[in-house]
């Protein structure tokens, strides 16, 4: 089986209503900023998990979405199955005649058991076990923090009291470190990095969550002279951006981890890529206010030699 955005969307969206019904019904615009993914994206699920029956609305103002049934007992494969249907691995799986090969096929089985062991895996995890799984990590996470901040509060209370406004709270001090750490791998790198070779191709970054899409894109380029690089999510992608220095960035908007806007925000800080252009190319509607310092917006499915103009207009030939 294979799982795309919208079973792993749908899976986020039916476990943000869990965690948060009992203050009332969920609505998708504070689900949108939790999960960060778009209001119409979501709500395109929730009506497709409504008609399934494991979501109900709720009219009115102060209206919203709820689950139709206890979370124990609602199934993973349960919401997968209804927002993703028949999504073997391979169409032989549960269609003999979908391959001529297939009466004969020594692999066949195999790819059947991997269905099969997949959907038990995820028909015997409910939407309550998510949730007790998260709490008690949470738990545990409170519990071993108390254990390192204890000995420093005792420590602490030794130390002259600091003046309020000098006292930062613990959240804040790590994103600091995180970022003075972040820039100071950056500057080592474009430190260390050589220049690029005479007459070396221009380098084109595909960033999309569908491995199709990428293995597409690249070949694309490449045929076209390209030198190409690639990331499934916003996290990776940060990590290849800063090893690979691309001259262009695709973007799908559409991504786990980290929604496409977000991780554009994130490197258009950084003085080094503050100029890299980048061509948002995805499926969803309104595509062109999603970044709009984009040099272009294409929607999928997309024309090739489309992308290709675009990337020829904005950094040049190879």
């Amino acid at each position: 089986m294979r799982l795309t955005t919208k079973g792993r969307y749908g899976m986020r969206l039916v476990l943000d209503i869990a965690q948060h019904e009992e203050k009332g019904p969920v609505s998708m615009a504070e689900t949108s900023l939790r999960q960060d993914v778009s209001v119409k994206y979501l709500e395109r699920l929730v009506g497709e998990l409504q008609r399934a029956g494991f979501v109900r609305s709720v009219r009115g103002r102060e209206g919203g979405h709820l689950l139709a049934i206890p979370p124990e007992n609602i199934s993973v494969g349960d919401v997968v199955r209804a927002l993703e249907g028949d999504a073997s691995v391979l169409a032989c799986s549960n269609n003999r005649l979908a391959c001529p090969r297939s009466v004969h096929c020594l692999t066949r089985a195999i790819w059947i058991a991997a269905d099969q062991a997949m959907l038990e895996k995820l028909d015997s995890v409910t939407v309550r076990d998510i949730l007790n799984d998260g709490q008690n990590c949470m738990a545990r996470k409170e519990a071993e923090k108390l254990k390192i901040l204890k000995p420093m509060k005792q420590l602490d209370a030794r130390a002259e009291p600091k003046p309020e406004e000098e006292v930062q709270s613990e959240p804040v001090l790590r994103k600091k470190l995180a970022r003075r750490i972040f820039r100071q791998r950056l500057a080592q790198t474009v430190q260390g990095r050589p220049a690029r070779p005479e007459g070396a191709p221009k380098k084109i970054m595909v960033v999309d969550d569908d491995p199709d899409i990428v293995d597409y894109l690249r070949t694309v380029f490449r045929e076209r002279g390209y030198d190409t690089c690639s990331a499934c999510d916003g996290d990776v992608a940060m990590e290849v951006l800063v090893n690979e220095f691309p001259d262009l960035v695709t973007l799908d908007l559409e991504m786990p981890n980290e929604w496409g806007p977000k991780f554009f925000r994130k490197f258009s800080r950084i003085p080094e890529f503050r100029d890299l252009p980048v061509i948002v190319i995805s499926g969803l509607p309104g595509i062109h206010l999603a970044i709009r310092k984009a040099v272009a917006t294409v929607q999928k499915p997309f024309d090739p030699q489309e992308v290709l103009r675009i990337v020829e207009g904005a950094i040049g030939e190879p």
